[in-house]
């Protein structure tokens, strides 16, 4: 222990030195990340950069740079591979196809009938109900369930189709509630305009991967729909939980209050940004594909009630547990994208409140999840969903918030810098209506200015709030500490990440330096790393093995770009700052570290402050596990310790 402690005690005098004269620091540096020179070179002139600013910088790479040619694959188009379908709904109603029955069935058809799906008396969103069949049907029928599972039957009763579809019925009662709720708001809170908020979630598109492989969908957005992109766009947390909740909450995670002790809690209680609608009289949806993923019960609880009023949770799980229904690697329900059932059911519920206000929240995850190419199977569907939204007139009093929760997180290619930061950097896209950037030009300014500023899901909510309480007017007078600010209003240039609720490990306004993997630093950054993880798992050491050092991939220094640099002194710096104990001042120094740990070749990456005052080292922000780990932490239910176990039980 006492020579342990030298040690340290002498690691920490060498620090003190280094950090304190800034030309010993060059001396660390033997080699630069493989990256091209443009992007590392901070003192470049040719403006090649997504956010240029007194505080923050942000490179702006190209989507198909050589680096990372191994990792790029351009997928175009999917087709669902079964029949033509029987049925097919329009509003309210459930029809028949007959010129697929003729051509399809040749005269094998009989009659068809249907089930009700509902969520049943069992306050869970894991639990569904099918009501009885219905009678036989050979005609159009008019729906009174929102959800139905469809059987067909030939001549000679045998099955010979099955379908599900999610449609939205109108609910009278609740409708008059509503409509109550928005005289009030109109009345007391007299906004200036009543704009339909529609937010669609793509799981794990960077912005650049939206370049690469989403060409159509982009320009359509950009030319057509004179879309306003956050090209500053950062994720504030690792995974989609913790990223959609500071947008639809204005609050961390941890700020709900909210914790993996609170798993086999429901989420009811919170005060998401679709109850500051409702009751404000806005017709509400929520929707996810992917039951098994969906963000509020992926080892959770989800919502022992439905959060809003239309929730196509029963619909989703009852179909996952149908097999027989699917086809093309799970992404098809019969002939239908399950992407396209989602977006349709969404467009759905716009047209039934083309007289009243609505919001909706729509999450969209399997087609895009965990591979990177399949950014480009999407790309025709968001296209022609987005013209079908179009012509139905949707753009014309609604904010479209076209958004992803991060880019891609795991795999090789999130090893290589690129990867890192789009993986920090997701896509980002706001449409309002033509006639609201004439009507509010100083409103549209400061969007079109912003576009160009550091932005985070908390100014997104932020945002919302205002949409929902609209004034017309800007209030021109923004505090930069403030950690959400509306899009309304104009970002100020000395926003950093520390102002905006950006961890370090997630910032990507400063430049790296890479410290040989044997220096002294790099080893006791990465040591801590390792007892860190170890002790985050102690509990848990009847299961999970304890993990030793595999190999060091690459330690960086974090270092400020040469604009922020002069602005030192500040006490909102979070980079290589100086802090101050009373009278006497301390540097703190973030180190990014990459290591592989064993058993099970997991790669980690993290990011570590070293206090030269204290002598301390610690976690700045949170731990990625940037290679995928499957089912080897399955022998325990905390969603955050997963990445960590190694399962030997």
């Amino acid at each position: 222990m006492r020579k342990s402690h030298v040690k340290l005690k002498k690691v920490a005098i060498l620090l003190f030195g280094v950090v304190m004269t800034s030309s010993l620091f060059a001396h660390w540096i033997t080699r630069k990340i493989h990256i091209p020179q443009y992007i590392h070179d901070s003192k470049q002139e040719t403006g090649d950069f997504l956010v240029d600013t007194e505080a923050c910088r942000i490179p702006d790479l190209d989507p198909f740079d050589s680096s990372i040619e191994e990792h790029i694959r351009l997928a175009k188009g999917i087709q669902c591979f079964a029949k033509p379908s029987i049925t097919f709904q329009d509003g309210d109603m459930l029809r028949l196809n007959w010129t697929t029955i003729y051509q399809s069935y040749k005269g094998d058809f009989s009659h068809c009938k249907y089930q009700g799906i509902r969520r049943g008396e069992k306050m869970s969103d894991e639990h569904f109900i099918y009501t009885e069949l219905s009678e036989e049907f050979r005609a159009d029928v008019k729906m009174a369930e929102e959800f139905i599972r469809v059987y067909c039957f030939s001549t000679s009763g045998g099955k010979i189709y099955t379908n599900f579809h999610a449609l939205i019925i109108p609910n009278h009662t609740r409708l008059k509630e509503l409509k109550k709720s928005l005289r009030r708001h109109v009345r007391t809170r007299k906004p200036r305009e009543i704009l339909n908020v529609v937010m669609i979630g793509v799981d794990s598109v960077s912005r650049l991967n939206h370049v690469r492989n989403m060409p159509k969908t982009r320009d359509y957005l950009l030319r057509h729909l004179d879309a306003i992109e956050l090209q500053g766009y950062t994720k504030v947390a690792d995974n989609t939980f913790v990223n959609i909740v500071p947008m639809t909450t204005g609050k961390f995670v941890e700020e709900l209050p909210w914790n993996e002790t609170k798993r086999m809690e429901p989420f009811d209680k919170y005060n998401f940004i679709w109850k500051n609608f409702a009751s404000n009289g806005y017709s509400t949806m929520y929707a996810e594909d992917a039951p098994k993923m969906a963000i509020f019960t992926y080892l959770k609880k989800g919502f022992h009630n439905p959060p809003t009023d239309y929730y196509n949770r029963p619909f989703s799980v009852a179909m996952e547990k149908h097999p027989s229904v699917w086809n093309h690697g799970h992404q098809c329900v019969g002939d239908r994208l399950e992407t396209d059932i989602l977006l349709d059911y969404s467009r759905d519920f716009a047209k039934m409140n083309k007289n009243h206000p609505y919001f909706t929240f729509a999450f969209i995850t399997r087609l895009t999840h965990d591979v990177l190419s399949n950014a480009g199977l999407a790309d025709d569907v968001y296209y022609k969903q987005l013209g079908q939204f179009y012509k139905d007139g949707l753009f014309n009093n609604s904010v479209v918030i076209l958004f992803s929760d991060h880019g891609q997180r795991f795999g090789s290619f999130r090893e290589s810098y690129i990867g890192k930061l789009e993986e920090r950097l997701p896509m980002m896209f706001l449409i309002f209506p033509k006639w609201f950037y004439k009507k509010y030009p100083k409103i549209t300014q400061n969007l079109k200015i912003n576009q160009n500023r550091l932005t985070t899901p908390f100014d997104i909510y932020e945002t919302l709030k205002d949409i929902l309480y609209f004034t017309g007017h800007i209030k021109g007078d923004v505090d930069v500490k403030q950690r959400g600010i509306s899009l309304f209003e104009e970002i100020p240039t000395s926003r950093s990440c520390d102002h905006a609720g950006i961890l370090p490990h997630w910032c990507v306004c400063m430049m790296q330096e890479q410290l040989p993997v044997d220096h002294r630093f790099s080893r006791l950054s990465v040591k801590y790393l390792i007892s860190e993880i170890n002790r985050q798992i102690f509990h848990y050491h009847d299961r999970c093995a304890r993990l030793v050092l595999g190999h060091i991939k690459s330690v960086h220094i974090l270092k400020n770009n040469d604009q922020l640099l002069r602005f030192d002194h500040s006490s909102n710096d979070v980079i290589n700052r100086t802090v101050v104990y009373g009278k006497r001042t301390s540097m703190v120094t973030l180190f990014q570290v990459a290591v592989v740990l064993v058993p099970g070749a997991s790669v980690f990456e993290a990011t570590i402050k070293y206090d030269e005052m204290t002598r301390m080292f610690s976690l700045a922000g949170d731990v990625s596990r940037i290679n995928r780990y499957g089912n080897q932490g399955d022998c325990i239910d905390e969603s955050h310790l997963r990445k960590y176990c190694f399962c030997f039980v």
